[in-house]
């Protein structure tokens, strides 16, 4: 698995609030795609935190072909900052995980 956090300091609300959205678009397609989880935070007012938990770096890689540098674009034109860490993950996750709470694409 390959593991992506992005984290997004907004200059104001208005971008913020566009990023969130954009964000939440953007991954919506990419699960048929191989991306496996989306996890954001809020973290303080005016910084958000994206993690984006894929099946392979390839299929990371080629769905980033697709959108990533469009979507960095667009983040940069609404002048939020946007910082990346990346790397192989391993996962664990609790036997009795109850994904009904979690929103489904």
């Amino acid at each position: 698995m390959y593991l992506r956090v992005l984290n997004f300091k907004f200059p104001n609300e208005l971008a913020k609030k566009s990023v969130i959205a954009l964000t939440r678009n953007t991954t919506q397609d990419q699960f048929k795609n191989g991306l496996l989880m989306r996890l954001h935070a809020d973290v303080s007012q005016n910084i958000s935190v994206a993690v984006l938990l894929w099946r392979s770096k390839k299929d990371f890689e080629e769905a980033y072909k697709v959108f990533g540098s469009k979507f960095i674009a667009d983040m940069k034109e609404l002048g939020t900052i946007v910082t990346i860490n990346e790397g192989p993950a391993e996962v664990d996750k609790a036997k009795e995980i109850d994904y009904s709470k979690f929103n489904e694409f």
